[in-house]
């Protein structure tokens, strides 16, 4: 297993917007109602290894290459599990948004 690192939501929103980040939405269907997240890839948890599991020919899905910066936000006791399985596929700088959801939203610049 992976260890990944939190990343703070200001860190996550500037690192996304310069495009040096792709924030993953992987909270649950039912959270989803709070609100969206733009430009944020929704994955639901249970479809994480699918969706990030590199192709036969070696492409990475939804990021460009194993080096992207991944920001995961998911319900807080579920994020950094949720990285270290994006981790585990060999994705190399993963990290979760520390306090998820409401700490993006709370963010003036969201």
């Amino acid at each position: 297993m992976s260890v990944v690192n939190s990343i703070s939501a200001a860190e996550a929103i500037d690192h996304s917007r310069h495009g040096e980040a792709v924030m993953v939405d992987a909270r649950p269907q039912v959270m989803r109602h709070q609100g969206s997240l733009p430009g944020a890839v929704v994955v639901e948890p249970g479809d994480v290894p699918a969706r990030f599991t590199p192709t036969p020919s070696g492409t990475f899905p939804v990021v460009r290459d194993r080096d992207t910066e991944i920001a995961v936000v998911s319900v807080r006791s579920q994020a950094p599990r949720i990285a270290e399985q994006i981790a585990d596929l060999g994705y190399t700088n993963v990290r979760y948004v520390d306090g998820g959801y409401p700490a993006l939203r709370s963010n003036p610049t969201v």
